[in-house]
């Protein structure tokens, strides 16, 4: 065993496969690629090349057709928006797929990107994961795989691709505590540098809060706005009331559910503070369930570098200081947090060759 491969078995217990001349000889001409299949985003790394890569994990679809026709970015601008016949689908909630045929598409619609077209081999594939997903969520990606022609895949769990994505990490560190605030889910991971210690999910992500504003808002003021509006509310205004009791303002346009005219209002942190506040408290309880869970041997590393946040929700003002009040931990939120997951797989690319192919779960 090499040494490159004996330092990745002490640190993650990777499943490897012996390393071959086969191996070596067809690394030569075909590309490695890494994907994070986020709820609501995806994005693309590319060895050599870095990100290449970032759209809305959303697809449509022609109902009458039973076609996609488009995804992303642009796709999702059309929410709200949509004709008749026309339905908007997000193949992946909480992290894990809902729909076989949307995930392909969407992989498909990967390789079709300029970067990618040219490619003589069918590339290599490693795709991250949570933590935990049954066989037939992996199944679901690794036939998706096998349908865009991708010569091998390996499913890697995302808090372990999170971890090699960020630099600076102290070399005599033994244990690590990350949140990942996504779209779909907030997951909570301790790991060592022999993998994942605990790891725990919950549904309350981005998403998740959209809509609790939008609900919020439709009580409070009798109005109904979009979750693209919600989104943008959240983002504005923050949960920092919590901490300095400021009122901050914004300004949304949405219907009013008395008249069904287009209204404007003023909206104040403290009402997305309040439509947070529930959520929220059930976050910050699951971190404090999973820190007394975490062994002692683990903690004073933990206490010493922090608790590290990721994701595109881990930039919310006000979030991160609350969670190093309730916690007592200094508490930061990584460079470049939602792209955290695929510069980790880019990492984990120079050692693709030395992975299991997960294509083999499929026999």
């Amino acid at each position: 065993m090499s040494n490159k491969k004996k330092i990745l078995s002490n640190k993650f217990k990777f499943q490897l496969d012996k390393y071959t001349f086969m191996d070596w000889l067809g690394s030569f001409g075909s590309e490695n690629i890494g994907v994070d299949l986020g709820t609501s985003n995806m994005v693309v790394y590319l060895k050599e090349k870095g990100i290449i890569f970032s759209e809305s994990s959303v697809v449509a679809k022609q109902e009458n057709k039973n076609d996609f026709f488009s995804y992303g970015t642009k796709t999702e601008e059309m929410e709200g928006r949509t004709p008749q016949g026309i339905n908007l689908i997000y193949p992946v909630r909480n992290s894990v797929v809902v729909d076989y045929k949307a995930v392909t598409y969407l992989l498909n619609s990967i390789m079709s990107y300029s970067y990618l077209k040219g490619l003589f081999f069918h590339p290599r594939l490693l795709i991250c994961v949570p933590p935990g997903i049954s066989k037939v969520q992996k199944r679901a990606l690794l036939e998706a795989s096998v349908a865009m022609g991708v010569r091998k895949t390996v499913l890697i769990d995302q808090p372990i691709a999170t971890l090699m994505g960020i630099k600076n990490k102290r070399k005599d560190c033994q244990g690590f505590f990350l949140i990942d605030f996504g779209g779909g889910s907030v997951k909570i991971s301790v790991l060592s540098k022999r993998g994942i210690v605990i790891s725990d999910s919950l549904k309350y992500g981005g998403i998740y809060m959209d809509q609790a504003i939008i609900s919020y808002i439709r009580k409070q003021y009798r109005v109904n706005i979009s979750r693209k509006s919600a989104e943008s509310l959240k983002i504005t205004l923050g949960v920092t009331w919590e901490l300095d009791h400021a009122q901050r303002t914004a300004e949304v346009s949405g219907q009013s559910l008395d008249t069904g005219l287009p209204v404007r209002i003023s909206v104040t942190s403290k009402d997305i503070y309040q439509a947070l506040s529930s959520i929220l408290n059930k976050v910050f309880l699951q971190i404090i369930n999973v820190l007394q869970q975490t062994p002692p041997v683990l903690l004073s590393d933990i206490k010493n570098d922090g608790i590290i946040m990721s994701g595109a929700l881990s930039q919310l003002k006000g979030l991160s200081n609350m969670i190093g009040n309730i916690t007592g931990i200094s508490t930061y939120v990584i460079n470049q947090p939602s792209y955290i997951n695929a510069i980790g797989a880019g990492k984990a690319l120079e050692y693709m060759h030395l992975f299991r192919d997960s294509l083999q779960d499929l026999h």
